[in-house]
C-alpha cells in the first residue's frame, strides 16, 4: 500500500513540475538552436532549442480545459437570478 502512496506522490510532484517547467534544452543543439558551424537549424528542435517534457502539452490542455469550464460555470453562476 504504501508502495502505491509513494507513485502517486511522484506522479503528482511530476505533475507540478511540468506545469511550472514544461519546457527543457533541447539534447541535440544542447538549447542552441543551431548545430554546426554552418548555423543550419536544429533538425530536431526546428531551431528553437527547446523540448517539451514528457507529458507536458497533454498536462497543459488539461489545465485550459480544466479553467475554461470553471470559468464557463462562474459565468453561468453570475448571470442566475
Amino acid at each position: 500500500m504504501t508502495h502505491v502512496l509513494v507513485v502517486l506522490a511522484l506522479i503528482a510532484a511530476y505533475i507540478v513540475f511540468v506545469l511550472v517547467r514544461p519546457q527543457k534544452p533541447c539534447r541535440r543543439c544542447r538549447g542552441w538552436g543551431v548545430k554546426g558551424r554552418r548555423r543550419r537549424s536544429c533538425p530536431r528542435c526546428q531551431g528553437t532549442g527547446t523540448h517539451f517534457r514528457l507529458g507536458a502539452p497533454l498536462i497543459h490542455r488539461g489545465k485550459a480545459l480544466l479553467l475554461r469550464s470553471l470559468i464557463e460555470h462562474a459565468r453561468e453562476r453570475r448571470e442566475r437570478p
